[in-house]
């Protein structure tokens, strides 16, 4: 191969890896506990996807930026991807807001499945989170204008401090629910939201948004990235076991210790 042909390959190599990367860079990746199914979740078509090769998840985990991978039990990636496919999710855009409730919740998506306010789902810390945040006391409704600033996009959007009190709440619990809504709201729907612009004092803002005055200017800025606790510990374990997790010993009933069957032999007869 010839210097400029060995060039020319080199640097179509780097494009490719670069724009792949770049489509990459608004998804979640969503895998279960053993890396065998895998949601992604994206901004962009297909705006959620279902991987079940291992050798696909384990690269596409490696590739990603930590921030933006959760892993939770199979159960939740199949639900996640039932929830996908009945809503219409595989089909639309993310971008501005969650296209669907998220399960086990009744707050944490466009509006709400809860009866009254008391309403929780079966992740009771998390949809309270969400819920706090449904009930921002300053946003702007779809179509309303203040200050110059108008919403013309299809969700509500809130003050940053409510979004900054959303992101700090799902973090503070650290779970996988938690981790999970963090980084679907803030790294793949990458949320807009509202704030004045500097300077402007409390006091100033105080005043605009109860007496409905225009001493502060507001504009609108992308919420803060979520970043979870934590977040290597899926890529240190494919790092440790790059063939997937090693088979758990298994124990007749009633057997001793020693003979434990771990896949390397016949189990008794």
């Amino acid at each position: 191969m010839s210097k400029k042909l060995f060039i020319l390959v080199l640097t179509v190599a780097l494009v490719a890896t670069i724009f792949v990367n770049s489509v990459r860079s608004s998804a979640v990746l969503i895998s279960d506990n053993a890396m065998s199914v895998m949601v992604e979740l994206s901004s962009r078509h297909p705006f959620c996807k279902m991987h079940t090769d291992r050798g696909d998840i384990q690269r596409m985990l490696l590739q990603s930026d930590p921030r933006r991978i959760r892993q939770v039990p199979r159960e939740s990636v199949m639900e996640l991807e039932e929830v996908c496919l009945k809503s219409g999710s595989y089909g639309r855009e993310f971008r501005g807001g969650l296209g669907f409730i998220y399960p086990g919740t009744k707050w944490c998506g466009p509006g709400t499945t809860a009866d009254d306010y008391n309403d929780l789902g079966p992740h009771v810390a998390e949809d309270r989170c969400c819920r706090e945040h449904d009930h921002c006391p300053n946003v702007l409704n779809v179509g309303e204008c203040r200050r110059g600033l108008c919403n013309t996009g299809t969700f509500t959007r809130s003050h940053c401090d409510c979004d900054a009190r959303l992101r700090k709440c799902l973090q503070s619990l650290n779970t996988e629910t938690a981790n999970t809504l963090g980084a679907i709201f803030y790294n793949v729907v990458q949320v807009t939201c509202f704030q004045e612009r500097s300077p402007c004092s409390a006091h100033q803002r105080f005043e605009d948004f109860f007496y409905r005055t225009n001493r502060c200017d507001i504009t609108f800025r992308q919420a803060d990235l979520y970043v979870p606790p934590n977040a290597g510990n899926v890529i240190e374990k494919i790092l440790s076991h790059p063939y997937g997790l090693p088979p758990k010993p298994y124990s007749y009933p009633g057997t001793t210790r020693g003979n434990e069957y771990n896949g390397s032999a016949l189990p008794p007869a």
